[in-house]
């Protein structure tokens, strides 16, 4: 610890920094007040009150940095749900993350690691919201870094964990990690990250533009889908793409984006019912509004 002045020998006795508490301590909390990590998941796309409280989820971790590190990992792992995109020029279903790990996991390690831990009585949270992700951590951003530079400007507020995660494995030099960000968002067609600082702390938002237009879907549906989909007419490609993609359909709704006469939309639409791929939600017989959805098995 000596060698990257983690400790410092006085009086035959080795006394620990803080950065030695924050990375090997069994319980850093005990030393350092809010060294800790909180996770919440809310149900929707707002933090509600009141009668409206909407959090589903609350749990908090407490370790040294690197065991929070893989503990995190693992609980957001499980915690994200997968999505699908459909590739029409092949039929095939493709699985995406809903948020890719290199994005988040390198902001975690990020507030982890840049954090004012003198800052006491204010954790670093994880926000999980329908639609987004929202990593928090106290302090404002470091010395010369801005949010319009944050890409390209180096600075470790604490620079003995920050090097210590670095032989580690968990942290890159030249604030790489922030550009692993924005790249990792980009190959997975989602919106760029965002930066902001409010009330001395830093937020970064990652938005999960997948979530707002494709459900997850069934995997008798894919399947079908797939093993059917080289003898499927161009209309029922469209049409299996709409509603891929808006989750409900009426008649009309299909008809205008296919370019295709009613009778058309209808027929398939029945074909797919009787196939078990489809179901008509409506009990009238005769219902001009009658919405289609991928069947629920």
């Amino acid at each position: 610890m000596t060698k990257r002045y983690l400790a410092k020998k006085q009086a035959n006795k080795y006394l620990l920094k803080h950065a030695a508490v924050l990375l090997f301590s069994k319980d850093p909390e005990k030393y350092i007040p809010s060294a800790s990590l909180r996770y919440i998941r809310y149900e929707g796309k707002e933090a509600l009150t009141g009668a409206e409280h909407n959090v589903v989820k609350d749990q908090r971790f407490e370790n040294n940095i690197p065991n929070l590190i893989d503990e995190v990992k693992a609980f957001l792992n499980a915690s994200f749900k997968d999505y699908y995109f459909l590739d029409l020029s092949k039929g095939k279903f493709r699985r995406v993350p809903e948020y890719p790990e290199e994005a988040w996991l390198e902001g975690v390690v990020n507030a982890l690691c840049h954090r004012s831990y003198n800052s006491q009585g204010s954790a670093i949270y994880i926000k999980h919201f329908e639609d987004r992700l929202e990593i928090s951590n106290s302090g404002p951003l470091p010395a010369q870094v801005t949010i319009e530079n944050i890409k390209t400007e180096r600075f470790a507020r604490n620079p003995r964990v920050a090097r210590v995660l670095e032989d580690m494995g968990y942290v890159r030099q030249l604030n790489e990690g922030v550009s692993r960000i924005y790249e990792s968002m980009e190959k997975s067609m989602l919106s760029i990250p965002e930066y902001k600082q409010d009330h001395g702390n830093v937020y970064l938002t990652l938005r999960n533009k997948i979530s707002g237009h494709s459900k997850t879907i069934q995997e008798n549906v894919i399947a079908t889908v797939e093993d059917n989909w080289g003898n499927y007419s161009d209309t029922q490609q469209n049409i299996i793409n709409y509603l891929f993609a808006h989750q409900v359909a009426t008649i009309a709704d299909l008809a205008k984006f296919c370019d295709a006469h009613t009778n058309t939309i209808r027929r398939y639409l029945n074909a797919f019912v009787e196939q078990q791929l489809l179901e008509r939600k409506s009990n009238k017989q005769r219902d001009p509004d009658a919405q289609y959805a991928f069947k629920k098995y």
